[in-house]
């Protein structure tokens, strides 16, 4: 997609500054990523998207450019927030597609105010779909846990310093992934410049939403999917990913199917998250049909 197809703008509501992505005509969908995250996300799979709706790929509150949300963080917030930029645009409803964090907006949303929902894609990893809530937060909490600070604020502040190298060891990791440093790099100069281009986007993304992890997996953790999975009204598809080292856990999508009538599965074996950026056809082939469907 030309970069001068895709528009970057603000929505200023009452809720604080959404910050989003847009690109294409027609009915409205809405892409939302996972945590940390941003419009950026989701660039490679808006073109794909684009032929066929309005697509408008937002940065979540408290992060890329958005605003966080007012008050205490928690998942109905970050939904509300959502609402107000719906309302922003003049848009009474819109198609919703979520990925792990955002899948949770999504729920929250189509659970809450059914009426501005069409169509809803709640898309990740096992982990991110688990219906028991306790298994799902201990899944969660095994990977997140290197986010979460072992030791208190002081007076002297240097719990501040700590945070800081927190998140500096982060950024390097994202920095220097293994696909650059030791395998997709050595495919030749195009592959090379594929994965800055890639590192580059996740660094930028992490620096700009990182004081909103923590807060935002607090709310997770608060967040009762299950019980707003069955409050969702909305025509579903469930776009589980099963990375292979989830293989050992059963597959999520047909137990959230039997809980929302008449929704949808789609399985993508030996997939995880990076597929949106790095072959975000396969995500346009499973989700395109659903959308368009009468």
């Amino acid at each position: 997609m030309p970069k001068q197809s895709m528009r970057l703008a603000y929505a200023y509501t009452d809720r604080g500054s959404l910050h989003y992505a847009e690109a294409g005509q027609g009915p409205a969908l809405l892409l939302m990523h996972a945590t940390p995250g941003s419009w950026r996300a989701m660039a490679a799979l808006m073109p794909l998207l684009a032929a066929h709706f309005r697509v408008i790929a937002l940065d979540t509150p408290g992060y890329g450019n958005s605003d966080p949300v007012p008050g205490t963080p928690s998942i109905k917030a970050m939904a509300h927030s959502v609402v107000a930029l719906l309302d922003a645009l003049s848009l009474p409803r819109a198609h919703l597609l979520g990925l792990h964090t955002g899948n949770k907006i999504a729920a929250a949303l189509a659970a809450a105010w059914p009426d501005r929902v069409d169509r809803l894609v709640l898309a990740g990893h096992t982990h991110s779909l688990l219906v028991d809530k306790a298994e799902r937060d201990e899944a969660i909490r095994h990977l997140i846990a290197h986010y979460f600070p072992q030791f208190v604020a002081d007076d002297a502040g240097s719990h501040e310093l700590r945070l800081w190298l927190m998140a500096d060891a982060d950024v390097r990791k994202l920095w220097w992934p293994q696909a650059l440093v030791g395998g997709r790099a050595g495919q030749g100069p195009q592959a090379l410049a594929e994965e800055v281009d890639m590192a580059e986007s996740m660094v930028i993304d992490h620096l700009l939403g990182w004081r909103s992890i923590v807060p935002t997996y607090e709310a997770i953790f608060e967040f009762d999917l299950a019980a707003a999975m069955q409050r969702i009204q909305a025509p579903t598809q469930v776009l589980e990913l099963r990375p292979a080292d989830e293989a050992h856990m059963l597959a999520q999508a047909p137990l959230i199917c039997s809980m929302i009538a008449g929704a949808q599965q789609v399985l993508l074996e030996n997939h995880d998250a990076s597929v949106f950026r790095r072959q975000p056809e396969l995500i346009a082939q499973a989700v395109l049909p659903f959308l368009q469907a009468p």
